[in-house]
């Protein structure tokens, strides 16, 4: 357990410098993000033993802790890795134009790829599977690597909540012993902040495309598409917390097809007003005017490409339903072939002390994201082979260019969570959330997403974030005054936030499309003002709750 008084300024800003030290490298940008990590590591250590209290085997603990989070997490990229190329081989450039051309504009396409697609495979399969899935066709529809990378990070977060069937919601219920009557309030208050964040996180992807102009282009779909999806997840939310996101995403993309199919009716309508020759926004009318237009010259093949390069992603989302809507099989999936090292209790000399676990943060190899992504790939060559688009000796090639962008970001994530294992481990983490609940009291409400916050950030994952601090949030909300469950989803909400800005989800994300992890400076740069805007957002919506409750 942590110490009960509350922190010094000194030992505070200590133990919140390791965070300052990563976000300045990072956003200075001179140094690989491998070097980034390395210093941080030891700076970590060194503080940890120094002014922490850290023996020996609690920074060793800590470290071994932290690598084998970054073991489960390289065994999404590496699964994920594999289906890129996969499709890359068989036409994903295909299916990135005839997405271009599923909405009139770019914007509304860009949207949907950022904010809606992924946002629903978060409701699905956790860490780093959207933004593995969504980066690179944003980048085979002409999307930018770096763009491509932030923008689903500002797109989805939302749905990271009560995403990957709520196992971050139920953290943080689990780890505050809420009972029946606090987990409904504490689902109604998160689902008012996740849906208010799923709206603006829209409005702020079509300002990251294209400014105002594609917000004024894109509006029917950000208010109709936007509404589906938060009421949706609102509603399930207060029924099965488990499947909200997953209903909301659903929701999302159903609504896309819906205003894609009015709108071709009014096409049609209108061109058959028209005298065959004339213009209809710019496309010559006829009986297939601005209607299922070929996408290239030969446009049989071309859609042929595409459909067969979209067949991963198909899968996937039918292997994952598959397991985790059944909750039967989801429970065994969950419990069953488990794969995690034990490690044993540890203590500081500062009264922190981290309990011994067996196995910790096991890999559930049945229920696993890179399990999902790796059984769609298989079965994806399998569909191919059968309808002959399976080319001789395609394996060589996509294992050698999936293994060659898998060794460029192992080191990095294994260290980048070796920092999050040493700064828990050490009583840093829970350091500075007390120094900042024992600082603003009454006013902790607008400081409890920013807690949230912090912890994602450091560690890449709500859940873990949830883990953290969840109890510690519950406890500031019985000594303030403050309502438990506002305080949770404040803590829920700014978790996301802080996710999206994690430097170990965007090293994720940039070797999913290829990029280099000296970039995650400039992505980190791209999501730091919507992400001050959510936060914004988040922190006033979470006062107000409080106000009002």
């Amino acid at each position: 357990m942590p110490p009960a008084s509350p922190p010094s300024v000194l030992d505070w800003a200590l133990a919140v410098s390791p965070v300052v030290l990563l976000l300045a490298l990072v956003l200075w940008g001179r140094l690989s993000m491998l070097v980034n990590a390395g210093l941080t590591v030891l700076y970590a250590v060194a503080l940890a033993v120094l002014v922490f209290g850290a023996g020996g085997l609690t920074v060793a603990v800590g470290l071994g802790k932290g690598a084998w989070v970054g073991v489960w997490i390289l065994y999404v990229i590496g699964p994920a890795l594999l289906m890129h190329h996969l499709a890359t081989r068989i036409g994903m450039t295909s299916l990135g134009r005839a997405l271009g051309r599923l909405l009139p504009t770019r914007t509304e396409n860009v949207l949907l790829l950022a904010w809606v697609l992924p946002s629903f495979i978060q409701g699905v399969s956790g860490f780093g599977t959207p933004i593995a899935v969504a980066a690179p066709l944003l980048v085979a529809l002409g999307v930018g690597v770096v763009r491509a990378v932030a923008l689903p990070l500002v797109g989805y977060h939302w749905a990271v909540g009560f995403g990957s069937m709520g196992s971050s919601f139920y953290m943080g219920s689990l780890t505050a012993h809420l009972d029946a009557a606090d987990t409904h309030e504490y689902a109604v208050a998160a689902s008012v902040l996740l849906g208010l964040n799923c709206l603006v996180g829209g409005v702020l992807v079509a300002l990251m495309t294209g400014g105002l102009k594609a917000l004024r282009e894109s509006w029917l779909t950000l208010v109709v598409v936007g509404l589906s999806m938060a009421l949706t997840q609102a509603g399930v939310a207060q029924v099965e917390p488990g499947i909200a996101a997953l209903c909301g995403g659903a929701a999302g993309i159903a609504a896309v097809f819906v205003l894609r199919a009015l709108r071709g009716v009014r096409a049609r309508s209108r061109a058959d007003r028209m005298p065959v020759g004339h213009t209809v926004g710019g496309l010559a009318s006829g009986p297939a005017a601005g209607v299922d237009a070929p996408l290239e010259p030969d446009g049989s093949d071309e859609r042929s490409r595409a459909w067969a390069a979209a067949v991963p992603y198909a899968l996937l989302a039918v292997v994952a339903l598959a397991v985790y809507l059944p909750p039967g099989l989801r429970a065994w999936a969950k419990t069953h072939l488990l794969l995690g090292p034990s490690f044993p209790r540890t203590t500081t000399g500062q009264g922190v002390a981290n309990p011994a676990s067996a196995p910790y943060n096991p890999i559930a190899l049945l229920g696993h994201p890179g399990t999902f992504l790796l059984v769609a790939s298989l079965l994806s060559v399998l569909v191919w082979r059968l309808r002959g688009r399976w080319p001789k000796r395609s394996w060589g090639p996509v294992a050698v260019a999936a293994l060659k962008q898998f060794r460029k970001s192992s080191v990095s994530v294994l260290l980048l969570a070796s920092v999050a294992g040493v700064l828990v481990d050490s009583g840093m983490v829970t350091t500075v959330a007390q120094g900042a609940a024992a600082a603003t009291g009454s006013a902790y409400p607008a400081i409890a997403p920013l807690v949230g916050a912090l912890g994602s950030f450091i560690t890449g994952s709500t859940t873990s974030s949830n883990a953290l601090f969840s109890a510690l949030q519950v406890q500031v909300a019985d000594l303030v005054g403050a309502p438990r469950a506002v305080l949770l989803a404040g803590q829920l909400a700014g978790g996301n936030i802080g996710n999206s800005l994690a430097p170990v989800v965007m090293v994720l994300g940039l070797t999913a499309v290829g990029g280099d992890r000296s970039a995650t400076g400039r992505v980190l740069r791209a999501t730091l003002l919507p992400a001050a805007v959510l936060m914004a957002v988040t922190v006033t919506t979470t006062v107000a709750l409080d106000l009002l409750l």
